[in-house]
């Protein structure tokens, strides 16, 4: 086999001169690059120190320094407070707001204040204090540096303010109250809640942290609910429903057969009368004078030959009703028939209807005492023609023939009894219903001779002569009459008393006395 020959060529020898120029030009350009970062570095510096220097000589704020939103870089401290006072105590940037209304004030309107000079010194103290050298790093970063304001906080002023405003949005608790509607009932509303600023919450939220309160820019107030002090007057109404059921009570008394009828006004008529101008007062009747009388004209129709003669003044009724007393009336009897019967004058009828004949005659003129005709009618006067005086409507005296006793009666009681002596058969009491006209201490009988001790005149037998009762008589020779036949018939029509009975009754009964004599 044949093998080639290796042909080797010789390496060529490198220049160590020319490695070693390479090497020192890149060394240089490197050395030379360090300088002049160095260099730059020191221009920066250094006019970064120009300008520090240039800001402390002139007593500038640095450059990028604010006061919250508020630049005031470049300023002096004069400059800058002025700025401060004007923007942070002069404009009407601080909200307060109480959920329905917002306003817009300055924060000394809430009792804060930020201080112009001491903020202003904080602003310039920027760059110039321990930490001046990264503060003045972030400036030439071109970062803002915003430093809080310097506040403090006057808590009465805080707290007038809001009690002003206090004064103006709080809205009052209303009472619970009595109203009358338009027909005179009186309904009750409730009482209503309402609002009240929590002042004091308020000024201890400020006073807490005002620069925290400055920060946020608004502050929320805080509404509390106020209870009425009478939330419910309902159950007043009770009360006032009582008076629209108090009743008008009347009572018509009959003198001639002495009972008396009671009952009350119907409710719904008196509802109208009756008028409460205030709930807490007292309430009063005024009466419509005509619906009233209206209304006894129609109970008047209701009773049998009766009619109303005498009444309490209706101006009374409001005070009668107040007190539960009971408005009055006086009824009296119409006049009536009587038919003549077979064998009788006017003296037998008189005794059977109970009027002396002579008031008979009158109601029928031209009529005789015995003259009369069966079948006639006859007029009878009303009973009440007896009674010619007021009737004390308290007390009465009732006597009875047939017994021979007497009873006195005061607001619906006996009050004592007697035994009595009426008029003989020739000379016979009347029964009927009469009245206590007059008084006589003591009355003389011309006809008998006789004094009458204590003489109480009753009717007149015949016009201008009055029986009476009195007490045991006395004849002009002094001997006193029918001591001893006291409870039979004895005198000549009177009736006869004892005398402390005589004496006590004629002090008892005044005039007007209604005096009911019984068969």
């Amino acid at each position: 086999m044949a093998v080639d020959k290796l042909t080797v060529e010789p390496k060529k020898k490198r220049n160590p001169n020319s490695a070693a120029r390479r090497k020192k030009q890149k060394t240089e350009w490197y050395f030379w690059l360090i300088g002049a970062v160095i260099s730059l570095l020191i221009l920066a510096l250094f006019a970064v120190g120009g300008i520090v220097l240039f800001y402390q000589q002139m007593q500038f704020v640095l450059p990028s320094v604010s006061v919250g939103p508020l630049p005031v870089g470049n300023m002096s401290i004069e400059s800058a407070a002025l700025e401060i006072d004007q923007y942070w105590n002069g404009k009407p940037h601080f909200l307060v707001e109480d959920g329905e209304h917002q306003w817009s004030v300055t924060l000394p309107n809430i009792g804060i204040w930020v201080d112009p000079g001491l903020t202003a010194q904080e602003a310039f103290n920027v760059g110039r204090g321990e930490d001046g050298f990264q503060q003045i790093q972030q400036i030439v970063g071109m970062n803002q540096i915003s430093i809080q304001p310097v506040v403090s906080f006057d808590r009465q002023l805080a707290t007038d303010v809001f009690q002003e405003l206090a004064n103006r949005i709080n809205i009052p608790a209303q009472n619970a109250e009595l109203v009358q509607t338009a027909d005179g009932d009186w309904a009750a509303v409730p009482g209503k809640t309402g609002l009240a600023l929590d002042v004091e919450a308020a000024v201890s939220l400020i006073e807490s942290d005002p620069l925290a309160v400055v920060n946020v820019g608004y502050l929320t107030l805080s509404m509390v609910p106020v209870q009425p002090e009478i939330s419910d007057l309902s159950g007043e109404l009770d009360r006032i429903a009582a008076f629209y059921q108090k009743p008008l009570k009347v009572a018509a008394y009959d003198p001639i057969t002495g009972e008396t009828i009671q009952w009350e006004v119907p409710q719904d008529l008196v509802r109208e009368w009756i008028h409460l101008d205030d709930p807490y007062g007292e309430p009063y009747l005024d009466v419509n004078e005509a619906q009233f009388l209206a209304y006894l004209d129609e109970w008047e129709s209701t009773l049998d030959n009766k009619e109303i003669t005498q009444l309490s003044p209706v101006e009374s009724i409001n005070e009668l009703w107040k007190t539960g007393e009971v408005f009055s009336l006086v009824l009296r009897h119409k006049s009536t028939t009587y038919t003549v019967q077979p064998g009788q004058n006017l003296i037998s009828i008189a005794f059977q209807v109970g009027m002396p004949y002579w008031k008979i005659q009158e109601a029928n003129p031209g009529t005789s005492l015995y003259g009369l005709t069966p079948g006639q009618v006859l007029t009878i006067p009303s009973k009440n023609e007896m009674l010619p005086l007021p009737v004390i409507v308290n007390k009465r005296i009732v006597i009875n023939i047939t017994q021979q006793h007497m009873w006195l009666y005061e607001n619906g009681e006996m009050i004592s009894d007697h035994v009595i002596s009426t008029g003989m058969s020739n000379s016979p009491t009347l029964p009927g219903v009469f009245q206590v006209q007059t008084h006589e201490v003591n009355a003389y009988a011309s006809n008998w001779d006789l004094w009458m001790p204590h003489f109480l005149g009753i009717y007149e037998a015949v016009p201008g002569f009055m029986n009476g009762i009195h007490g045991l008589p006395v004849l002009s020779s002094g001997v006193r009459l029918w001591g001893s036949v006291l409870g039979t018939p004895a005198s000549y029509g009177c009736i006869i008393t004892d005398l402390p009975t005589g004496a006590s009754l004629f002090e008892w009964a005044e005039d007007g006395v209604v005096v009911e004599i019984q068969a």
